[in-house]
Formats: C-alpha cells, structure tokens, sequence
C-alpha cells in the first residue's frame, strides 16, 4: 500500500492547487486512492478490507502529506472512523458490504452530536455533525448519538419503544406528563448510508482547506441494530487493530503519519527555496548559517518524533499481542508519541517558514500551506496536552492505565 501511494505522489502534486481550491478532493484522485484501497485500510480482513498495521498506516499518510494535508488527512480520518466496522454484527456488515457499489468507504465522527431513539429493529437518528471530512466522496456515514433511555409501555407508534415524532427525551413521558429521567444516555456509533443524509457545504477554514470537511445532518433516519455498534462485538474479535485498548493508539497513528508527512513537506519547500535571496539579503538561503541550521534542527526533530512513534506505536502492539502487565505503559508511550509527533510537526513548520523569510509567505510555494495545515492538524483531539498528562501519571505510576475513552465506545476526550 506505501508503494502504491508513492506512485500516486505526482498526481499528487499535480492536484494540490486545485484541491486547496475546491476546498475538496477532486474525482479522479479519489478513485486512483480507493483503487490503492487508501480509505479501507482499517476495514477487517474478515470483510474483504486489507486491515494493516497501524505503522503502515502512518506510513501511508506520512507519504501523502508530505506533498499535500488535505488528502492524507482524508485518508487518516477514513481509516479512523473504518475501524468501527470492527464493533458491528458481522453479519450486518457482510449486508453492508453486499449492499455498497464499490469499496466501503467511510466519512464520520467519534463525537455524539445526534440523538438516537430506540424502535423495533434499531433507532431513529437525527444530528447534526462538523468537521465531516471527505463525506462528499463517502458512501458511509459514522454516527455517533447519544440514546436515549427506552421508555416503558406502549408508544403511539411502535409498542414498548419511544415514537420518533415525539422529539428527544428530556424529563417528560410519551403522553407529555412530567417524569424524571434518571437512566444513563450512552453513546453509540451507527453506520448511515450517505445519501441518507445532507451535506452542508460550509468548509471555509485556515488551513486543511482540501478536506471538504463540510457538516452532514441527519433527519429522522432509521438505522437497523445490526449497523449499530456494540462492544460485545469487538469483544468476540482476535484482530489486534480492534481491542479496545489498542483503540486510541491505532486511530490516530495515521493522525500522527499526517503530522510527520508536514513537517517532512516543509523542510522539503525549505530546502526548495535555498536558492532564492529575500528582501533583506543578496545571499541565497541555502548559504545562510542560520538557514543551515534550521534545516539541520527541522530534520532532528523529524526524524526524532518519527522514530519515536515507530518503537512506541509498535512497542504497544507487541505488548497486546504478547499479554502482560507491560500493555498499560506501553499504550501510554504510544499515545504520547503519537501527541508529541503532532506538536512537534508545528515546531518544525515555524522553524521553516521563519527561515525562509519573506519567500515564506508567497503561495507561489507550498512552504506556508504546509505552516497552516500544522497548526489546523495539531487541534485535533489527538494532539492536546491531555495526553502528555495521562502518559506521565502512568510512567510515574499514580494510575495504572491510561485514561481511554474508546474502550467502551467512541467518544472524544477533553482536555
């Protein structure tokens, strides 16, 4: 998959304008990527997906931003939401599979921005989610709702089950008297035909403009229970890239693949420059001491973050496999690499984008979109300080694992 990627570059390359300026990925690059099977890479092999280490999928969205944000954070943020196949009933997902033209490919969020509410067979959902990047060219939706609590005895429409029309459950019975709720809401994620829902095209940000990263709304729609997620079946699985504690750690190593691929890509745009003078010298960049030195301490960093990331991320998938009471700080050590990656990708881009001087701020060259494209990477939820946080109480032994969300379901973790 790394060497199929490699030779889609120059097409790449040859893209990158127009995907900054469509503010999306154009159809015939998505094709050639679905072709190289770039957004199934987490889907089970059980289902006909290739199911790859998450070092290779860093690998695969490392090579991809490095010469363009927008499309390796596509395929990241579609490797991270595929992963929830791994939680259906396999034999909704065989229908899945069975039902969708062409390869699965899936666009969403782990974040429960809709509300589901129990009927026989499955929900009715409706929500509203941001920052749904590449959905346009998706044709699978990751929901994830909040549920609302069953209410007991008959409903107007559907017998021992809340009726959809009657709107979210908020203290109040299906006759409208007053009752408090006191069950728990729980998140799940549901998996949505695309077509089932709208696309609000609204993406108009600073940096990672390419993604298409548009809101999608859902209205009433009716997903069955068996493309409704559900720990038991992840629990049923052997697949490494699917238990639970590993979640965190194989989501978001392609995120960290991102991050390494921009800092590469501006050193890469620096170094391109080093012929060039700028307003307050004749010499050319390259003959710069300080030039030289930056180019030296972006490649440090680099390759430091990187080389990090590959012994943690792969050090905690040894540690699964193998068993042992080693997994928790080698989780911890893997989530760590994966936020420092992030960060340190920022360190690298103002690094050169100060080196180049004023040629940096020209979008004749790419040095300044791969600047704002780090700095819109690094707030995802996988670069916060949060992490840093929980990886030193766990190395420091005060807690004996590391605080992770998604082993229970997917939800986004707060600072």
């Amino acid at each position: 998959m790394v060497a199929a990627v490699r030779e889609l570059v120059p097409m790449v390359d040859r893209l990158a304008d127009r995907i900054e300026a469509d503010r999306r990925l154009p159809p015939e690059l998505t094709d050639a990527l679905t072709e190289a099977r770039v957004f199934q890479m987490y889907q089970p092999r059980s289902s006909g997906g290739p199911e790859v280490h998450p070092l290779t999928g860093m690998a695969v969205c490392e090579e991809l931003a490095r010469v363009d944000g927008s499309v390796a954070w596509c395929a990241q943020v579609s490797a991270a939401v595929t992963v929830f196949l791994a939680w259906l009933d396999p034999d909704g997902l065989a229908e899945m599979v069975a039902a969708t033209e062409g390869p699965l490919h899936v666009a969403g969020s782990a974040r429960p921005l809709g509300t589901a509410i129990p009927v026989d067979g499955g929900h009715r959902v409706s929500g509203h989610w941001n920052f749904a990047s590449g959905v346009a060219h998706a044709n699978w939706f990751l929901a994830t709702c909040f549920v609302e609590p069953a209410v007991s005895g008959p409903g107007p429409d559907r017998p021992g089950n809340r009726s959809a029309k009657d709107g979210p459950l908020r203290g109040r019975t299906d006759r409208g008297t007053a009752a408090p709720t006191t069950a728990r809401r729980v998140a799940k994620s549901m998996l949505v035909p695309v077509h089932d829902g709208t696309i609000v095209a609204n993406w108009d940000v600073v940096g990672m403009r390419g993604t298409g990263s548009d809101d999608f709304v859902l209205d009433d729609v009716f997903v069955p229970g068996s493309r409704t997620g559900a720990k038991h079946w992840v629990d049923r699985r052997s697949e490494p890239l699917y238990d639970p504690d590993l979640m965190m750690v194989a989501t978001w190593a392609p995120t960290a693949g991102v991050a390494l691929g921009l800092a590469r890509g501006a050193i890469d745009a620096l170094i391109a420059l080093g012929g060039r003078s700028s307003t307050g010298s004749s010499t050319p960049l390259r003959s710069r001491a300080g030039v030289q030195e930056a180019v030296a301490e972006a490649e440090a960093i680099t390759s430091g973050a990187k080389a990090f990331c590959v012994e943690a991320i792969g050090g905690a998938w040894d540690a699964l496999v193998g068993g042992g009471d080693e997994l928790p700080v080698a989780v911890a050590r893997a989530q760590l690499a994966i936020t420092h990656a992030m960060n340190e990708a920022v360190r690298v881009a103002d690094l050169c984008f100060h080196a180049a001087g004023t040629n940096a701020i020209s979008t004749a060259n790419r040095l300044e979109r791969f600047l704002r494209d780090a700095h819109t990477a690094v707030q995802h939820a996988a670069g916060q300080p949060i992490h840093k946080r929980v990886a030193g109480r766990t190395l420091l032994g005060v807690e004996p694992a590391p605080a992770n969300g998604l082993r229970t379901g997917p939800v986004t973790p707060r600072h």
